[in-house]
């Protein structure tokens, strides 16, 4: 009790001594500090603010700051506190955040901070292999299934490129917090899936029997000068991939110079499905005299069957040889558009389309073998045409890879087709037709030749 009193009375006089000097300044100043010592000693509230430097990872800077600064600026309103980022104590891993404000509300302001990092979803990642069948259907036609995939699930996935390969896996990479990651799984097993099932379904046709007859898939209408009663849009073999491969079935061969494939994808269903609709419907009496025709023109659609196969597909006329005693002997010329073979049919065996069964492109796409000519040439021999057929699977449904290298001018796609098939490897067909003596490299003088050859070969035969 004296040392307060006692201090009460030379506190005040040493200050009246040098009040106008720095000693006072001075005195006063230790004085004061003392003083709030002794408030705080006693459980009282001081008034003074206090700077706390918080460490926070550099991944979780942007989660406490928030979306244009969100975060951070709900906590100073809470707190009643400001905080900065000290860049001059910035490390590899982590920022260094400044509270500043009165010591509880400056600890609340941590504290908030610290429950802001813990409450952030935490970044995993998931590696997940797929069929390499499967990888063109996942990521989409320009990468827009992919492009769904991420939007939905919020995940960042990353799928692995590499060769070819009919049993090869392909690793894709997902990064994102486990909702994200299972949403974002179970989306790709959803398209390999659907792949599956497309793949099962194309899977169950059977063989075509093949002709040796010249193909006229590619023949052009505007050539004939005469108008088509029906027309259809065809399918184009342009890859969406930066390796310019794309799935194939070979469908039906006239030679390595010209041949037709199909896409492998949901069209290949949709072709399916069209054709066992088309047989329903024409395999009905009714219906055969409904659509009964006397006379076609080249160019049109119409609808018939394929050698002593029961099922009705879609053709092209290419030719109307009409019998003037009697009507029923007139021959037509049929191309199948979404096989490419060639066939021979009395008119009284074709019949007049129904418009809907003309909303699929025609699938049969004609290709030509890139970099090669016939050996010993300038005509492909039978034999190598017979082998080409053995090599590629033709009609056996079974998939080859094909890699469209450039277009000739009639827009004929000249591609390199790979069996992936094989359980020593890739096999490359071009490199086995030259293996077995059926044909040689094209020399670059020779390109223009083969070009015009192929496209003159699909409209004169």
């Amino acid at each position: 009790m004296s040392d307060n009193l006692n201090r009460s009375y030379v506190g005040p006089a040493l200050l009246g001594l040098a009040l106008t000097g720095a000693t006072g300044l001075c005195l006063y100043l230790l004085l004061r500090k003392e003083d709030d010592w002794e408030e705080e000693g006693q459980g009282g509230v001081t008034s003074r603010q206090v700077a706390i430097d918080v460490k926070i990872p550099k991944d979780s800077v942007g989660i406490v700051i928030g979306r244009q600064g969100s975060n951070i600026r709900e906590i100073q309103a809470k707190t009643d506190t400001r905080i900065n980022f000290k860049d001059e104590l910035e490390t590899e891993e982590f920022r260094v955040a400044c509270i500043r404000g009165l010591p509880d509300d400056a600890q609340m302001a941590e504290i908030l901070i610290h429950q802001t990092i813990s409450q952030q979803p935490r970044v995993e990642t998931l590696t997940m292999y797929v069929p390499g069948r499967a990888v063109g259907r996942i990521i989409g036609k320009g990468g827009e299934n992919v492009r769904e995939i991420q939007r939905v699930s919020r995940c960042k996935i990353d799928i692995e490129r590499g060769a070819l390969g009919e049993g090869v896996d392909k690793k894709i990479v997902l990064k994102g917090s486990s909702e994200q990651i299972s949403m974002a799984k179970q989306l790709i097993e959803d398209k390999v899936k659907e792949e599956e099932m497309m793949r099962s379904s194309v899977g169950g046709r059977q063989p075509r029997i093949k002709h040796k007859q010249p193909l006229f898939l590619n023949y052009e209408q505007e050539d004939q000068g005469e108008e088509t009663s029906l027309q259809g849009e065809q399918e184009e073999l342009k890859p969406t991939g930066l390796d310019n491969c794309m799935e194939v079935f070979v469908s039906a061969i006239s030679t390595p110079g010209a041949f037709w494939v199909q896409k492998i994808g949901p069209k290949s269903v949709d072709l399916d499905k069209l054709t066992q609709d088309m047989t329903e419907y024409y395999k009905e009496e009714v219906n055969q005299k409904l659509h009964s025709v006397t006379s076609v023109a080249p160019g049109d659609i119409i609808a018939c069957r394929f050698s002593s196969e029961e099922s009705f597909y879609r053709a092209k006329v290419v030719a109307f040889k009409e019998d003037s005693y009697d009507v029923t002997r007139s021959t037509v010329d049929l191309d199948f558009v979404d096989y490419g073979d060639f066939e021979e049919k009395f008119i009284s065996e074709v019949y007049e389309i129904r418009t809907d069964f003309l909303k699929l492109k025609f699938q049969a796409i004609q290709c030509s073998m890139a970099h090669l000519k016939a050996s010993p040439g300038p005509e492909w021999s039978a034999e190598a045409c017979d082998q080409f057929e053995v090599l590629t699977h033709c009609a056996m449904w079974k998939v080859v890879w094909a890699k469209v290298t450039e277009y000739q001018s009639g827009g004929v796609p000249c591609v390199e087709l790979i069996d992936t098939t094989q359980t020593g490897g890739d096999k490359n067909i071009g490199h086995e037709l030259i293996k077995l003596g059926f044909a040689s490299w094209l020399d670059k003088e020779d390109g223009s030749d083969q070009s015009d050859t192929a496209t003159t070969l699909s409209r004169d035969n």
